[in-house]
């Protein structure tokens, strides 16, 4: 019995020896996947654009709508980059011409074809620069009065709530899937990569977020969110295993700005999920209901920019 006892501390004290010094850096090391296509594929035209931003150029797409309404900087999550499956971003792209929003995108700073710094996510606190620095871009190259909006995915959702509060000056958010508590979504995407429970990692996340200075307490995002005071748009999957529900929920219930969507449910097995193993429907409303996606940025779009 004694034996028994002694060998369960020793494991806990090993793995908690290794939440603390080996695996925080894997939860926050940025995977710079390369973009190899472009919104040609889409039917689309394009200018190939770079955007400086501090020390670090990005490599991005102006994507000009034929009668522009409209613009809109479209910002991925971490591990990404703008042509992600998982936001199924070049028909997004596609759907958002022909709504007449005409967009910039790019990859923002470790990820994609841009520039790589320290190759580690900030979850939103040191990227969001990269978002500001498209507001300039479109400033200076594409000046308009057009109404101004960012789109958020996942770790973009922190990133432009981030931006919002250091000063973006845009005319409407829409958050799709937000990071808002980056201590569950690191825990969240810890389990969904490795199939091990969640709780398993509460040392580790915490540790990262002391480790690499990543926003939480006073600075996450949600508590962040809960100060904006422009128009938001939350679209939300209701079963996202990564950037959870309660989250939106709450965000929506203590921000009057914010317009909470429910993305109809998505089986696990759909189609549109193919590849996504066990993020599942973590940012998948375009890829899974394209129309209802669409038909739900419409009615933001006229009731908060279009309509009198």
């Amino acid at each position: 019995m004694k034996k028994g006892l002694a060998g369960v501390a020793a494991a806990f004290l090993a793995w908690a020896l290794l939440s603390i010094l080996w695996v925080p850096p894997y939860l926050v090391t940025a995977n710079p996947y390369r973009v190899d296509l472009d919104p040609s594929s889409r039917g689309l035209v394009f200018e190939a654009i770079r955007i400086p931003s501090e020390d670090v150029l990005l490599e991005g797409w102006w994507i000009p709508a034929e009668s522009p309404r409209a613009e809109l900087i479209f910002v991925h999550g971490a591990g990404s980059n703008r042509i992600s499956q998982f936001v199924g971003s070049l028909d997004f792209y596609r759907t958002l011409h022909d709504m007449g929003v005409s967009v910039v995108t790019m990859d923002l700073r470790n990820h994609g074809n841009s520039g790589v710094t320290d190759g580690m996510l900030g979850m939103g606190a040191k990227e969001w620069p990269d978002l500001s620095a498209a507001a300039i871009w479109l400033d200076q190259h594409q000046p308009s009065e057009l109404p101004r909006i960012a789109l958020g995915a996942s770790m973009g959702g922190s990133t432009l709530i981030h931006a919002i509060s250091n000063g973006l000056s845009i005319d409407a958010a829409i958050l799709l899937d937000p990071q808002l508590d980056v201590l569950d979504s690191l825990k969240q995407g810890a389990r969904v990569t490795t199939g091990l429970p969640a709780p398993l990692f509460e040392v580790a996340a915490r540790s990262a977020i002391a480790r690499y200075q990543l926003p939480h307490g006073e600075r996450s995002p949600i508590a962040l969110g809960v100060q904006i005071s422009l128009p938001t748009l939350l679209i939300q999957d209701w079963d996202d295993p990564v950037t959870r529900s309660e989250y939106a929920a709450r965000l929506a219930a203590e921000n009057p700005f914010v317009t909470l969507k429910k993305v109809p449910p998505i089986p696990p097995g759909s189609h549109c999920l193919n590849g996504k193993e066990a993020w599942g429907s973590h940012v998948a409303a375009h890829p899974c209901h394209p129309e209802w996606t669409r038909k739900t940025l419409a009615a933001f779009f006229e009731s908060m920019l279009f309509g009198e």
